[in-house]
């Protein structure tokens, strides 16, 4: 985001947003640089006190 202040917590949440769409302005730079960069996310794996598998 170009401006975070619109997610600054006040009294333990954030205000309404008041912009049009989101109330947000996209640093579109920075979204492509990390586009190019890719990811490396992988699910969590959670097993049961058993060990078996846990799903979402």
């Amino acid at each position: 985001m170009v401006d975070k202040t619109p997610f600054k917590f006040v009294n333990g949440h954030i205000e309404r947003l008041t912009g049009p769409g989101l109330g947000v302005d996209i640093d579109e730079a920075v979204v492509r640089a990390a586009d190019k960069r890719g990811h490396a996310w992988r699910g969590p794996v959670w097993r049961h006190p058993d060990g078996s598998f846990a799903e979402w």
